[in-house]
């Protein structure tokens, strides 16, 4: 991040500034701004695709950001802002003329501060060159940039059990679907009446996406899109402007619904709240494709559903990185205030309209116009008396349930994903601990070491949980999430997350950790009476880990039933494991796996299997010493969480 201003002169980015930037644009390195003269060219490359924002320094002090591919410039002097401003608008010019852009601009100045743009970078001298691909500065038609399509034929949850098994390797009950795929990801694979799949380029799982007839285009719109590599989805586009009415007409509906829940949110919107509402406005065509009666056919989703669906998901996912995400920028409290204009700030300068193969198809005038009536209800009258089709009508005749189903899945997806931050606790935890191993070191934990300090880098390198402040972050989101959606379902007051799944050992689990002590002292000591102390904290570490993550699925199968009670789906006849919350990484296959899940590693590395339900918690080893125990369950558990 440069400053320029009041901060004096320019200071090479750092890579918190770096991070912060959207990538992409051709900015070369540092250059020489020696002998700059009056009548000198200059560019700013890919104008465009620059972005102008106004922000509050931490001390209060309003600044003008400029983000130019991964270069943010920050003007703290307010009379410099008419040059950040034009800066971007010219693109192209003389030096000279920076001298007209504002009051007080005499040419000594305004070169000291041209140099100290070309030397970070951000101006290039001369004329630009043309652009090496004028169909696409035309906005002309692209190739797909998608790989050929994985499935040849459209699937749907109704074959669950075989999807897990050929996506996954190992079949699950469709009664336990909302526990590996999350509530917002639930219609992605479904086909809507005009033959897209809901999830379009996007699809979750990617093995499950089919091949769509697809016209794809350049995006030409200003912004942090423009004249990107990859393409905007000009089909999704025409489908999206040809249902918009009655898209923003039911969005009113869903709105004034969520706010009858959630009353707080009428005076302003939290950010929680802002990725709520986004899930339940996500749920209305889900829960038509999901319950057993009266459930809307694959093939025959009505397209102002589908297309309300694909436009909210961006706003979900932009919330959900502004939760969870700690990376470009610090990540926000749900409790954050926010606006429409925070939402689409924040998407620009942060790459939240980019996706692996593709942009966002919507300009920024209906992006605009889709948050306000989100956020701040604007236009709301507009569209309140918009006839809705009778697909569409039937769809919001169901909103109370819709909106129980939504706040429930998404309680799901919070008590699941904390497990997430638990696994990754644990493995940073067990390598400080084999690292700093006080006794005598055998082969198994010479193994064991050198595992886990590759995991840890990975750790550190290649994940959103890489150290224990975002690993905090993460638990106390899903907290904020269970507790919420416990409020809008008019709950009664109970214990916060943290609390049911606090990992406090009792004597029901003193003879499993007296299992694992001695399954890790034959493993990791040499017998002489050594790293016993060491032992102890291993045990310790792992029989946390395993009784929170036992605690975790019984209050995940309790808000599954809830599901599928409401769903009229069967309630599936064995129990879910620790192991089969591994199915939702599996079935994105190689592509989302980071960290092999701990009970797999720990069984391959020290030959003992753990193995996890809401009833037991079993630990055993290959030479046949084992424990276990269908009173591990925790206690207190009302009877319908230990079926």
């Amino acid at each position: 991040m440069t400053h320029l201003g009041q901060s004096g002169p320019a200071r090479a980015p750092d890579s918190a500034g770096d991070a912060a930037g959207l990538g992409g644009c051709p900015f070369g390195h540092d250059t020489p701004a020696a002998g700059l003269a009056p009548g000198d060219p200059l560019h700013l490359p890919m104008n465009k695709r620059s972005v102008v924002q106004y922000a509050d320094s931490p001390e209060g002090v309003r600044e003008l950001h400029l983000y130019c591919g991964t270069k943010e410039i920050v003007f703290d002097e307010p009379d410099l802002f008419a040059f950040g401003e034009a800066l971007v608008r010219h693109g192209s010019f003389v030096a000279q003329d920076t001298t007209t852009w504002g009051d007080g601009y005499e040419w000594p100045r305004m070169c000291e501060l041209l140099e100290q743009l070309i030397v970070e970078g951000v101006l290039l001298r001369g004329v630009p060159a043309p652009l090496g691909f004028g169909a696409a500065a035309e906005g002309k038609d692209q190739p797909s940039p998608l790989p050929p399509a994985p499935s040849a034929r459209a699937r749907s949850w109704d074959e669950f059990e075989e999807i897990t098994r050929e996506v996954a390797g190992q079949s699950l009950e469709p009664g336990y679907l909302e526990l590996v795929v999350p509530v917002f990801r639930v219609a992605h694979i479904a086909l809507d009446s005009e033959g897209r799949q809901v999830g379009e380029a996007n699809v979750f799982p990617k093995p499950l996406r089919v091949e769509v007839p697809t016209r794809w285009r350049t995006c030409i719109y200003p912004g942090s899109r423009y004249l990107d590599e990859r393409p905007m989805n000009v089909s999704a586009l025409k489908a999206m402007r040809s249902h918009w009415s009655q898209i923003m007409g039911a969005l009113l509906r869903i709105r004034t619904a969520y706010l009858k829940r959630f009353p707080s949110a009428r005076t302003v919107m939290t950010l929680g709240d802002v990725e709520r509402l986004s899930t339940l406005v996500l749920a209305v065509p889900t829960y038509q494709l999901a319950r057993q009666q009266g459930r809307v056919a694959n093939g025959e989703l009505h397209p102002v559903l589908s297309n309300m669906f694909r436009v909210t998901d961006g706003v979900r996912l932009t919330t959900h990185h502004m939760l969870f995400i700690p990376v470009a920028e610090a990540t926000l409290s749900p409790d954050t205030p926010v606006t429409s204009a925070d939402i689409h700030a924040y998407a620009e300068r942060n790459n939240s309209l980019h996706s692996q193969h593709g942009v966002c198809a919507g300009p920024s005038n209906m992006i605009d116009q889709f948050l306000r009536l989100l956020i701040e209800g604007q236009d709301g009258a507009g569209y309140a008396q918009v006839p809705l089709d009778p697909a569409v009508e039937s769809a919001l005749a169901d909103l109370e349930v819709a909106i129980d189903y939504g706040l429930l899945g998404l309680q799901a997806f919070a008590v699941v994903f904390s497990l997430w931050p638990l696994m990754t606790r644990t493995y940073a935890r067990m390598a400080a601990i084999v690292s700093n191993w006080s006794g005598e070191r055998t082969p198994a934990l010479q193994r064991l070491d050198t595992y886990l300090q590759e995991k840890a880098l990975l750790l550190q390198q290649e994940t959103f949980h890489a150290t224990e402040e975002w690993r905090a972050n993460r638990e106390r989101v899903y907290g904020d999430i269970f507790a919420q959606c416990a409020a809008g379902l008019g709950d009664p007051v109970r214990q916060s997350l943290a609390h049911r799944v606090s990992g406090r050992l009792g004597e029901q689990h003193h003879a499993a950790a007296e299992t694992l002590r001695a399954i890790l002292q034959d493993r990791c000591t040499a017998g002489d009476g050594s790293g016993q102390d060491d032992v102890h904290l291993l045990v310790e570490t792992l029989m946390h880990s395993f009784v929170r993550t036992q605690e975790t699925l019984c209050l995940a199968g309790d808000v599954q039933r809830r599901i599928n009670d409401l769903l009229g789906r069967p309630q599936p006849k064995r129990p879910f494991t620790a192991t089969d919350v591994d199915i939702h990484v599996l079935l994105q296959a190689d592509e989302a796996r980071r960290l092999p899940h701990l009970l797999d590693e720990l069984e391959r590395l020290l030959g003992f299997h753990v193995a996890i339900t809401c009833d037991a918690l079993e630990i055993r080893d290959e030479s046949g010493l084992s424990f276990a125990s269908q009173d591990s369950a925790p206690q207190g558990l009302p009877a319908q969480g230990r079926r």
